[in-house]
């Protein structure tokens, strides 16, 4: 389960300081498919960044599966997201010029998991993805598609209970980009994996269990089985 207690977040001090999130509370229960749903500017990347430990609460708790990770100091927080967690991002962040069987791998190095059971591990990501075939290419050689997809492998390679999706088809075409979104949707539902997507296609966010509604900020509403709190 994932749980936020009362989550703001503050970028600058003092005259440049700018509250990208305000006392935000809700708790979302293992194995959902989360839409965090808002237009741009309104604080939903900034809510998945938090929740996931990439960026810091200013105030609140974080906490999956009991741990307050908001508290965290950061490398034991990396260990943490590295066992746990698995992100795909709109932008790809693949190494360009590192094969494809290598970028899968990373988070498994980070891990410390043994080279032959990497490679293992790896090129069973891959073979989920539909992307065994390519595992020697080199990165920079795959379409755009390819390259989501290749994200994906990198993101469930350790079979994480979380994976994070920001605008995952922002980049692709509609064609592909349904693709991915059917790709990220099995992997929820064979993994039991928690997917926790950020999106303004409403279309997109109606295929999720939950719906989050964030305005300028703040939690506006939630649609689905996650429960809204109020300050503890």
């Amino acid at each position: 389960m994932i749980e936020l207690k009362n989550i703001s977040k503050t970028y600058g001090k003092k005259e440049t300081a700018f509250t990208a999130l305000s006392e935000v509370s809700f708790s979302i229960p293992d194995g959902a498919s989360v839409a965090i749903v808002g237009k741009s500017g309104s604080g939903k990347s900034t809510l998945m960044h938090v929740m996931s430990g990439l960026d810091p609460a200013t105030e609140g708790q974080v906490i999956v599966d009991g741990v307050n990770i908001a508290g965290m100091k950061a490398k034991a927080k990396d260990s943490f997201r590295s066992k746990k967690m698995g992100f795909v991002f709109q932008s790809f962040f693949v190494e360009a010029n590192q094969k494809v069987l290598s970028n899968v791998s990373l988070p498994l190095e980070i891990s410390n998991v043994r080279p032959r059971a990497r490679k293992a591990r790896a090129l069973q990501a891959l073979t989920q993805v539909e992307l065994a075939d390519k595992a020697d290419s080199r990165a920079r050689n795959l379409s755009g598609g390819q390259k989501q997809r290749l994200a994906i492998a990198r993101a469930i390679v350790n079979k994480p209970s979380i994976i994070f999706a920001d605008e995952p088809t922002g980049n692709l075409d509609s064609e592909t980009g349904d693709k991915i979104m059917q790709l990220l949707f099995n992997m929820n539902k064979k993994l039991g994996a928690t997917l926790v997507m950020v999106t303004h296609d409403h279309d997109l966010a109606s295929m999720c269990d939950i719906k989050v509604y964030i305005k300028d900020g703040r939690l506006e509403k939630i649609t689905g089985a996650a429960k809204a709190g109020g300050k503890k």
